[in-house]
């Protein structure tokens, strides 16, 4: 089957890993996207491949947490009010896949997912000859309370579960290894199989720049209808342009949700809008990515500065962003983090298209077997490219998948 003239909607970090996996494979790719390469969530994320995350958001205790966070305008979690009333079939369904059986069977496909996500991207990496920008220094997950911290350890014995090896560790053991933190730190954890990319954006752009050494051709154009054939497809573009081609792949993040539903699936994608500041010149070293769950943000140490973010807005695609989420995080980051200075930096909101289940949809469409699906993978999009891209390929060719897509598929909902 080499020699497939296939079309990979989204120039995000998964379109780019599955036209990658699908060039090595012999294909002639073309890449659409309504903007540059990795103008969308792929530009901005916390730069981590966390592949050891494998609790869904959805679970049983989350809305103790979520209706608090929601009390503070510039909390961890919070619902614009123009959109409270469009965001509530989403959270409707997300109270349902915190039922004990939905958690445990989304931690179940979650992990299978992820344990193929570190040695996808090994392989991606050294094809493409960029796997000089990858780290593997840990995460630390820091508390400043000893309730949450005590209540985090059942996450972490599922971990281990999985052999996802935790290391709890405490106050002083944390500030041992990043003297930089505060002595309001009362505990915590690190995740040594944790990995890091340099930046998120640069490796994007390095990406495509190889693709386009392997023959991938870029064009900037707004899909708007898919229509499937016998045994093709055409792509129809808002310039008026038709594009055919043998196989096509929908990987265009949170504006896939159009698409899909023209091929006969109605998913309830909506987004988590996070936003970030990075800082050039922050006045500490950390050495490390940071997780603070209590507060709902990283803190991020990339070649290009200090990222400092998170957090989970629903607003949709339209409304303006909010900046003062970004002051409120620093803020609590220098309560953390006593040295450090964010005067200055560069701010940045992304669309993080995301599922009710925290599961995104990788699979094929109803309509046709020649269209799969790659997109919703929420805050995990980096951590589950190049496995996505390798399950894609896999459906496109006819192969059977790796891993059980059962659970990933667009017909669940």
């Amino acid at each position: 089957m080499s020699g497939l003239k296939v079309v990979v909607v989204g120039s995000g970090i998964v379109g780019l890993s599955t036209a990658a996996v699908l060039v090595q494979r012999g294909c002639s790719v073309t890449i659409l996207d309504r903007d540059a390469v990795a103008a969308g969530a792929s530009r901005g994320n916390a730069a981590a491949i966390a592949w050891t995350d494998v609790a869904p958001l959805a679970s049983p205790g989350i809305w103790k947490d979520a209706i608090k966070w929601m009390m503070d305008p510039l909390g961890p979690l919070t619902v614009r009010p123009a959109y409270a009333l469009k965001i509530l079939p989403w959270m409707l369904r997300f109270l349902a896949a915190s039922r004990p059986a939905q958690v445990a069977a989304s931690t179940k496909a979650l992990a299978a997912l992820n344990a193929g996500a570190l040695p996808a991207w090994d392989r991606l990496w050294r094809a493409s000859g960029t796997h000089n920008q990858v780290r593997y220094d840990g995460c630390l997950e820091v508390f400043t309370d000893l309730r949450k911290l005590a209540a985090t350890r059942a996450s972490w014995a599922e971990q281990r579960r999985y052999g996802i090896e935790v290391r709890e560790l405490s106050s002083v053991g944390i500030r041992d290894l990043e003297p930089a933190l505060s002595d309001k730190v009362v505990g915590g954890a690190l995740v040594p199989g944790w990995a890091q990319v340099d930046d998120p954006y640069h490796l994007c752009l390095d990406l495509a720049d190889w693709l386009k050494t392997q023959g991938v051709h870029f064009q900037t154009a707004c899909v708007e209808a898919v229509q499937p054939g016998a045994d093709w497809v055409d792509l129809r573009t808002a310039q008026g342009d038709t594009v055919r081609a043998d196989k096509a792949v929908i990987a265009c993040g949170a504006w896939s949700k159009s698409l899909a539903a023209q091929l006969g699936d109605r998913v309830p994608l909506d987004t988590e809008r996070g936003y970030n500041i990075t800082v050039s010149n922050p006045g500490v070293d950390l050495l490390r990515f940071i997780m603070l769950p209590g507060h709902g943000f990283v803190l991020s140490p990339l070649s290009t500065g200090l990222r400092i973010g998170g957090a989970v807005e629903f607003g949709g695609l339209d409304l303006p962003a909010n900046w003062k989420r970004v002051s409120a995080m620093v803020t609590r980051a220098k309560e953390i983090v006593p040295g450090l200075q964010a005067c200055e930096g560069k701010t940045w909101m992304g669309f993080r298209p995301s599922l009710p289940d925290s599961l995104p949809v990788i699979g094929l469409a109803s309509a046709s077997p020649h269209i799969c699906y790659a997109f919703g993978h929420a805050h995990h999009g980096l951590t589950q490219a190049a496995t996505t891209g390798e399950l894609s390929a896999q459906l496109l060719f006819g192969e059977t998948p790796s891993i059980d897509l059962a659970p990933f598929g667009a017909q669940r909902f």
